[in-house]
Formats: C-alpha cells, structure tokens, sequence
C-alpha cells in the first residue's frame, strides 16, 4: 500500500478500507507514506500486520508516534522514519526481527533504552539528529552500518569493540576531539570510516592498528597537527585517505610506510612548508597525490622516492620557491604535473626523470628566462603550454628532449628577439604559437630546426620587416600568421623556404610597399590575407608565383589603383575581396587572369568610372557586388565579359543606363535592382537580361520611360516600385514584355479596398506622381490568350493619384485583356474620343475625382461590355445625350458629387441600369423621358439636389425600381398615392430633408403603412419629426383634447379582446396555423396593453396621426388574424 499527499485523516480512512477488503495474497506485505502531512501517529487498523515487512514513513511532518504503534508489527524487517520533525520515540519490545532502522534528519535526543530490542539489526542510521553519545551500537552485536554523522557527539565511545561485523562507520560533522587507543579494537571487518569535519586534535598511536580490512578512511577538516610513523600503522587495506583541511605543517618521512595499497592521498589545504625526503616512502601504488593549496615553499630531493605508481601529482597553489634537483625523479609512470600557480625558477634538467609526463601545468608562474635543457627528459610531452609567464628570454637549446611535442605556446609574454637556432629540440613540433609578444626581430634561421611544424602564429607583434629568409626551415609550414604588426613592405624573398603554405595572415599591418617577387617561393599558397594596410596600388603581375591561391583578401587594403593585369597568374583565385578601398576607376583589364573567380566583392571602394574591357578575364564569376560606390552611369556593354554571372548589385544613385548596358549578362535570373537613382529609361536600357524575372525599383526618380525600354526582358514576370516616382511613360515603352504578369506598387493599399498584393493581371501605378501616358504606352506589356482571359478572375490597371490631366485616344492599346481601369483622383480635364475603345473586356471604370467637365460623343466607343462607371467627384454641369449610347451593358452608373443642373430627355435611353446615382448635384429640372426605357433599373438616387417638385410620370416603365432616394430637396409636396400607383413594386423610399409640411407628412406615411412601403426614419423626434423623417413645421402644434377617439378606440379594444377570446378555444391540428396565430395574437395584446396602460385620453396629448398610425395598425392585424381564422376553420371541416 502505497499513500502519497495524506493527512492524518484520510490515511485512517485507506486503511480502514483496505482492512475491509479481501486480503491480497501476498508475500510482501509494504506500506509506504511519503510527502504528506501526518503530525500524529496512532495505532492503525491494518489487515494481517503482523505480515508487513517494510514501512516507509517519510517526509510527513511527522512529531509524535503512540507507544502502541508497532505492538503487532511482529514481522517487520524495515522501518523508515526519516525526514520527519520527531523530538522522541519510544519502540516496541516485539520489533525482533527488524534489520534496517532509519532515524535520520530529525529532532531525536534518544538513548539505548528507546531503541527496539533488535537482536538481528544491520542498518541503523541516526545522522542529522541531536544525539550527544556514541553507546547506541552497543544494542546490536551484528550491526554493519551505522551512521551517525551531523550530530552533536564529542566522542567515539565505547561500543564499538562489540560490533564486530561491523562494515561502515560514519562520524563526520560531530565534535569529537580525540581517537584513544582501542576505539575501534577488534573491528577487523571495517571497511569505510569517516571521521571527517570533526575537532580532531590527535589520534593516539596505533588506534587504527587492528582495522585491517579498512579502505577508506575520511579525516579531512580536522584540526590534526601532526602525524608520525604509527598513526596509520596496521592499514593495510586502506586505499583512500583524506587530510586535507587539517593542521599538518610537516610529513616526516615513511609516515606512510605500511600504506602498501593505497591509490588515492588528499593533503591539499595543509600548512606544509616543506616536502622532505622519503616523505611519501612506501606508497607504491598511489596513483593520485593532491597537495595543492598548502603553502609549500620547497620540495627536496627524493621528495616523492618510492612513488612509482603515481600517475596525478598536483601541487598547484603553493609558494614553491625552491625545487632540489632530482625533486621529480623515481616517477616513472607519471602523467599528469600541476604547478601552476607557484613562484619557482626553471634550471638545466629541471623536470628530470620524468619520461612518461604528457600534461604539464605551469600557469601563473613568471620565468624570465627559459634556461637550456629546462624540458629535458619530458620524452613524451605532447603539449607544452607558456602562456602569460612573463618570459623575456629562451637560452639556446632550451628546448632540447622534447622528441614528440606537437605543440609550443608562448603566447602573452614579453619575448623581443627571436635567436637563430632558439627552438632546436623539438623534432616533431607540429604547432608555435609566439603571438601577443613583444617581438622585433626575428632573426634568419630562427626556425631553422623546425622540419615538421604545420602552423605558426607570430600575430600581435612588434615586427617592422621580414628579412630574407627568416622562415627557413619551417619546409612543412601550412599556416604562417603575422597579424598585427608593424610591417611597412614584402621584400623578395621574405617567404623563401615555405613551399607548402597554404595560409598566409598579413593583415592589420602597415604594408605599403608590395613587389613583383614578394610571394616568390609560395606556389602552394590557397588563403592571402592582405586587409586593413597602407598598399597604395597593387603591380602588374604582383601574385604571378601563386597559381593555385583561391581566397585573396584585400579589405580596408588602403588601395587607390590597380594596375592592368594585377592579379595574372592567379588562375585559381575563387573569392576576391576589394571592399574598403579607394579605387575610383576600374580600368580595362584590371581583372585578367582570374578565370577561375565565381565572388568579387567591389562594394564600398568609391568607383566612379568603370572602364570598357574592366571585366574582361572573369569568365566564371557568378556574382558581382557594386553596392555603396559613386557609379552614376553604366555605359554601353560594361558588363562584356560576364558570361556566367547569375546575381547582379549596383550601387545607389545611377543616373544614366546607356542603351545595352546589360547586353552581355544573359545569366541572370533572379532581380535587377535599382534604387535611389534619377534617371530615365531609354530604348533598350534592359536588353540583354533574357532570362530575368524582376525588375525592381526602390525610391527611384524615373524622368522617362522611353519606347523599348525594357526590350529584351523576355522573360520577366513582374515590376515592382517601392517609393518611386514616373514622370512620363512614352509609346511603346512595355513593347516586348511578353510574359510580364503584374506590376506592383508599395502604395497599392492606399488606392484599393481589395487585400491583392502579388497577383496576376494587376497593374499597378497608383501615386507614382505620373504626368503624362501617351498612346499605346502599354502596347506590348502581355500577350495574353484566350485562356488568360477567361482564366484570370479578376485584370486591372490601377492609375489612382496620380497627376494625369489628359487621356488621349487609343491611350490603353496593349492592355484589351483588361477588366477594370481606375484612374480617380487626378487632374485629367480632358478625355479624348476612342480613349478606351480598344478596352473591349473592361467590366469596371473609375474616373472619379477628376476635373472633367464634359465628354464628347464617342468618349465611351468600345466598351460595349463595360458595367460599372464612376463618374463622380468631378465638374460635370451637365450631360452629352450622345456619349452614353455605347454601353450596352452598363449596370451600375455613378454621376454623384458633380453640378449637374438638369437631365435631358433621353439621356440614359435604352442603358440597362440597375442603379442610378446622381446624388450631391444641382439638379433643378428632370425632363420628361429621362428614365425612359430604364426597365431594369432597381435604384434611383436624386438626393441632395435642388428639385423643388418631382413627377412621378418620370417613374413611369420603370416596373423593377425598389428603392427610390429623393430626401435632402426642396419638394414642399409629395403625391404618395400616384407614386404607389406609378411604382407599385418600390419596396424602400427615403423622403427626408424636404420641404414637406408637418401636416401633410402623416397622410404620406399612412399611405406608404397602407402599401407596405418601408421609408427611411432616422433617430430623433419632437418637433419637425413624425416617425423617424424630418418636416417643416409650419405653425405651433395644437394640443388637442382627445377625448373624441377614445370611442374609436375603444370600439377597437373590444373588438380585439372578443377575437382573441374565440381564437382560445379554436384548436387545428395544423401547426404552422397555430404559430402564426400566435405571433398576431402577441402583437394584439401589445397593443390591447398599450391601450390600457399609456393613454389616459381624458388628459393625454398626442397627434392625431399617432392615434391613426395605431388604429390602422390594429386594424391590420384583426384582418390578418380573421383570415388565418377562417384557414384553421376550414382545415379543420376538411
């Protein structure tokens, strides 16, 4: 049974339960109560308890158990009370079978006599409680544990002479002060004591003398002082001891002596000031040794003799001062040495004896001076690390008996002359590292001996020049770095011997002079690093000898010219970098020999003028960067010699493309990119680019866009302008762009309601600032097909915002593919004839906000599929009868906003309109026949004009109107009934803002109630308002005694109640008659209540049309309830 999250409560409550049940049949009977709140243990009612074996109550808060707890638990073998808050417990006698009993981390202050009667028990941990003695063992004669560690016990007892099998002692973090003689006699079996972090002061001679089975032995942070020749006698198991943290200020010699086994010593954090002779004598097999951190000032000779197993050795942190010579010999198979942190000199044979040592540590020392043979005899050292040790000076042969040292570090120190011959010894050295010195000169045949070495870092240095031959014998050199110096010129020769280098690291100098023969000698060289100098031009033929160099940095080189055919023979190069220079002219020629380059970064070097020729030779560039330099014109084929490049950035502000600018760069496909440039785009400024899909211009100023200015991008898809302005687009300018599909405007969303941003067929040129479009711009922008035309939901050129004030004839050929064409919100006056007679498919034109003030008469020509036309927001006066008779299919009309005056007769003959809007004009007069033959039409609005009286014989044939806006007037008079007998399908009016007296208004809006007609009412009332529409009240009202319909009404009132009444005790079995009476017999009673609640009319003052308005309400609903009356009485007869 396992409970977790219990109280006291709910713990009783599961186990009475689970006694209830049918026993399981078990072999193991365990209870388990963890992480829960259970202040208080009685005895509990568990089914069969004296089979359980094992209970853990752990973690439950746990302070208090009853006497009576653990009578029945005759069989219980493991108790766990730990982790809880007890301050007592008092055991039962009947435990006797208990092996394991754990006490620890609580609030115990127990003796022997509360402990069970346990004669079988192994396990007993007490540890973190508040025990103050050390007898509770003396209990359990076949005890092999016991942990009482983190108490208050100042002894080690008496008791423990009984516990012979006794296997694990564990005293740490008490205050015992002593260990007599005998504390722990007789316990032969004892493996692991732990006496650690105790009072420890001395321990008696021979206290450990029987403990031959001990192998870890814990003292550590103890107070000891000293320790002799017998204080570990008899240990000859031992493996493991720890005194680190104690007194110690001296090991006498063969203290250890008979410590034949042990592998591990700690004695770090001692106050040992000397390391004598044979200290350590007897430890054969020791194979780690700390005595770090235990202020040692010196080792003698022979200090660590007999050690031979030693394979760790740290003895950093100290103040070593004086190391005896032979102080390191007799280990013969260590590995690893710790002296960092010391304050020792170096002398000839300093490390002898040490053949197998392959981890040296020296750090935070300071050597001056690398003396001669200082490293003799560390045969197998792979590494040797000299950083930051203040060196200023290497003896000759220094370095001797470093046979397989792979690596050399002396970084950070203070080093200034490199002697010749210095670093002899070192045979195999693969890997020297001189940066961050101080180093001058380095002299010839320094490096003379160094056959093997791979890589070589001399960077942050002090070195002027490179003198001849400095680098010999460094044959098998792969990576030569010299960053960060002081060098001022390359002579010839400089790099003699280094026929294998690979890298070469030469920038962050001073470079100003580079020859014709400086890299002589480095044909293997594949990465030059020239950045960040002072080299004024780079000669003819400078790299001739590096033929197989890919990678050439010239960044921040300081160049201003480069000389014709600089780079030949560098037939491999694959990445030049020129970024950061000053090169204004890039002359013919200058790139010749490098065939083999796919990246030129020319960014940000200030070129102003590009020769004819300046590309010649890059016949496998794939990209070339001109960003960030002065380049205003790009002049006819400037790019010849580009065959391969597919990715193309110029810099910003070009304001001339000569005509076939592009023609050599057929391998670009992605995007041209012209940005803050001001220019104009002549015939054939694109040609070439056959294979690019975008053209995009960002915050460009386009004068012109002349004919065949994007000849020869046939394969371009899309335009885009980002901020950019179009002054003028000239005939033919989009002639041959066969497969473009859109152009886009980063403005677009301010011109459209629509969410497109990339689809095909939309055009878009909304506040490009466009001026003029002459006729036949568009010729030739898309070939589109049939299917294009079908297949495409939607085809529009937008020209919204612009500055256009005249479109001419035959202005949209190109574009016949087109849907919608909307040109609002420019300046256009003028609108020649045939302008959009070529626009066949055009579905929707938008001309509003414009300044036209008339049309001719075949304006409109060829838009014989047109349906919707915005003509409004413009200065239209009045109407050209002529202009309209072309479209045939016109539907939705606007001519709102405009100052229309009249409407001719005949002015929209035979249109099929479905909604007129002449709305916000002038109109006065509306001539006979001006909606004649407009049987379609569903909506006329002649609102907010200046009609004084309206006919409604104008509305005559016009059988489909709904809605009909004639508020915002000066009608003074309103004949609703000749309109409903006109218009007998109209279903919406509004009639507001009109002259129409108060007195009359009611008698409209009855008779609009009477047909059903809804009318426009707005919020408000009062005065000048019946029912939601405004009048003009034309005397005060008259308040009325209303005492005279109160007879009608209640006539009516009775007439409802006796309705209602007979319909109560009608039934049918239809229900669709059941639910529509009932929602006229809500609406009755509505009004039954209204009645009779809200009208006192002895005292009440209303309108008489308020009280018309609601008898004519009733009325219709008694009818509406008579006839569906009559329906329940027939079906039901039926």
């Amino acid at each position: 049974m396992k409970c977790v999250d219990v109280t006291e409560t709910t713990l009783k409550k599961q186990v009475s339960t689970l006694s209830q049940s049918t026993p399981p049949e078990s072999s193991c009977y365990f209870l388990e109560v963890v992480h829960s709140n259970v202040p208080k243990l009685n005895r509990l009612n568990l089914n069969q308890s004296e089979l359980y074996e094992e209970m853990r109550l752990s973690h439950i808060l746990l302070k208090q158990i009853d006497n009576n707890f653990f009578d029945n638990l005759k069989k219980l073998k493991r108790l766990y009370l730990n982790a809880n808050n007890l301050l007592d417990v008092q055991f039962s006698n009947n435990l006797h079978e208990l092996e394991e009993l754990h006490l620890e981390d609580n609030f115990l202050y127990i003796k022997p006599s509360n402990l069970p009667n346990a004669p079988g028990l192994k396990i007993l941990n007490i540890a973190h409680n508040l025990l103050d003695n050390n007898d509770l063992s003396c209990k359990y004669p076949k005890l092999e544990e016991f942990d009482i560690g983190d108490n208050v016990i100042t002894s080690t007892g008496n008791c423990f002479k009984l516990n012979r099998n006794i296997k694990i002692i564990n005293m740490e973090h008490n205050y015992i002060k002593a260990i007599q003689k005998n504390s722990f006699g007789n316990l032969t079996k004892l493996e692991t004591l732990f006496l650690n972090n105790n009072l420890l002061e001395a321990i008696d001679t021979e206290s450990f003398n029987l403990l031959i089975s001990l192998r870890n032995l814990r003292l550590h942070h103890n107070s000891l002082k000293t320790i002799d020749i017998n204080t570990f006698t008899g240990l000859i198991s031992l493996k493991e001891l720890s005194l680190y943290g104690n007194l110690l200020s001296t090991i006498e010699p063969y203290t250890f002596k008979d410590l034949s086994k042990i592998t591990n010593l700690m004695l770090q954090k001692n106050p040992l000031r000397l390391i004598k002779s044979n200290a350590f004598k007897g430890l054969k097999l020791l194979d780690t040794f700390h005595l770090d951190n235990s202020n040692i000032e010196e080792i003698e000779a022979d200090a660590f003799k007999d050690l031979s197993g030693l394979e760790y050795l740290s003895l950093m942190n100290n103040k070593l001062s004086k190391v005896h010579f032979g102080a390191f010999q007799n280990l013969p198979n260590l590995k690893t040495l710790q002296l960092g942190k010391n304050d020792f000199d170096l002398y000839p044979n300093f490390f002898s004896g040490l053949k197998t040592l392959t981890n040296l540590y020296l750090k935070e020392n300071e050597f001056s001076i690398i003396p001669t043979n200082a490293f003799n005899d560390l045969n197998a050292l792979p590494l040797l690390d000299l950083t930051n040790l203040g060196v200023t000076d290497i003896e000759p042969n220094a370095f001797n008996g470093l046979f397989n040292l792979k690596t050399l570090n002396l970084s950070r120190n203070m080093l200034e002359t490199i002697e010749e011959e210095v670093f002899a010894g070192m045979p195999n050295l693969l890997k020297l590292d001189l940066s961050s010195n101080r180093i001058k000169i380095i002299r010839p045949y320094a490096f003379y001996d160094l056959h093997k070495v791979e890589e070589f870092c001399v960077a942050t240095n002090a070195i002027t020049k490179i003198n001849e031959n400095a680098f010999n014998g460094l044959r098998s050199l792969k990576v030569l770095n010299l960053t960060a110096q002081k060098i001022n010129e390359i002579r010839p020769g400089a790099f003699n011997g280094l026929d294998v280098m690979e890298k070469l690291y030469l920038n962050k100098n001073e470079i100003r002079n580079v020859y014709q023969d400086s890299f002589n000698g480095t044909r293997k060289l594949l990465h030059l690093d020239l950045s960040n100098n002072n080299i004024g031009k780079l000669l003819t033929k400078m790299f001739q000898d590096a033929e197989v160099l890919e990678t050439l940095n010239l960044h921040y080189a300081g160049l201003q010219a480069i000389e014709f055919e600089a780079f030949f023979g560098l037939k491999s190069l694959q990445n030049l970098t020129l970024t950061g220079n000053n090169i204004t002219i890039l002359k013919n020629g200058v790139f010749n020999g490098l065939s083999a380059l796919t990246g030129l970064d020319l960014s940000n070097i200030n070129v102003q003028v590009i020769e004819s020729g300046a590309f010649n030779g890059l016949d496998s560039l794939l990209e070339l960067n001109l960003k960030d330099n002065l380049i205003s014109t790009l002049t006819s084929m400037v790019f010849s010699g580009l065959p391969k490049l597919k990715e193309l950035t110029l810099n910003k502000g070009v304001t001339t493309i000569e005509p076939y600018a592009f023609k050599t760069l057929p391998g670009i496909k992605t995007i041209i990119f012209l940005s803050e440039s001001n220019l104009s785009l002549v015939e054939n400024t694109f040609s070439g680019l056959d294979n690019v899909l975008l053209v995009w211009f960002s915050k460009t100023t386009i004068d012109v866009i002349h004919k065949n200015a994007f000849e020869g991008l046939k394969n371009a898809i899309g335009i885009h302008f980002f901020d950019s302005t179009i002054n003028s687009i000239r005939a033919g300018a989009f002639s041959n762009m066969g497969k473009i599909r859109y152009v886009l405007n980063n403005n677009y969303s301010q011109c459209t309601d629509g969410n497109i941003w990339l689809k095909d067929g939309h055009y878009n040129f909304c506040k490009m600032s466009i001026k003029v479009i002459e006729s036949g711009a568009f010729s030739g922008i898309h070939e589109h097909t049939e299917r294009d035309q079908k297949g495409v939901a939607e085809l529009e050129l937008n020209l919204n915002g612009n500055d256009l004030t005249t479109i001419f004839a035959n202005n949209f050929v190109g574009m016949e593919h087109l849907e919608e064409l909307s040109i609002s919100d420019n300046e256009i006056e003028t609108i020649q004839n045939n302008a959009f007679s070529t626009l066949t498919n055009l579905k929707k034109l938008n001309l509003s906000s414009n300044n036209i003030i008339d049309f001719g008469d075949s304006v409109f020509d060829g838009l014989s599929n047109l349906l919707n036309l915005d003509l409004g927001n413009n200065q239209l006066t009045h109407l050209n009868p002529n202009c309209f008779g072309s479209l045939t299919s016109l539907q939705y009309f606007s001519l709102e906003n405009n100052y229309l005056t009249d409407i001719s007769s005949n002015t929209f003959a035979k249109l099929p309109l479905r909604v007129l809007n002449m709305g916000n004009n002038n109109i006065s007069v509306i001539e006979d026949g001006s909606f004649a033959d407009l049987k379609l039409l569903e909506t006329l609005n002649v609102s907010y004009n200046s009609l004084e009286s309206f006919d409604m014989s104008l509305l005559t044939n016009l059988p489909n109107l709904k809605q009909f806006y004639i508020n915002s007037n000066n009608l003074n008079e309103f004949n609703a009934k000749l309109l409903l007998e006109t218009v007998p399908g109209l279903s919406l009016i509004d009639i507001n803002d009109n002259e129409i007296s108060c007195n009359d208004l009611p008698i409209v809006l009855i008779s609009f109630k009477q047909h059903g007609l809804n009318y426009v009412n707005r919020e408000g009332g009062g005065i000048g308002n019946y029912d939601g529409v405004s009048c003009i009240v034309n005397e005060p009202p008259n308040v009325q005694h209303l005492s005279q319909y109160e007879t009608l009404l209640k006539d009516t009132n009775d007439k409802i109640v006796a309705l209602i009444k007979q319909r109560q005790v009608q039934t049918t079995t239809e229900t669709d008659y059941d639910i529509k009476s009932e929602v006229l017999e809500n609406k009755v009673n509505n009004l039954d209540i209204l009645f009779s609640n809200n009208f006192n009319f002895r005292y009440t003052t209303i309108g008489p049309f308020q009280i018309l308005l609601m008898v004519v309400s009733v009325a219709i609903c008694i009818v509406q309830l008579i006839g569906l009356y009559k329906k329940c009485r027939n079906a039901r007869r039926s």
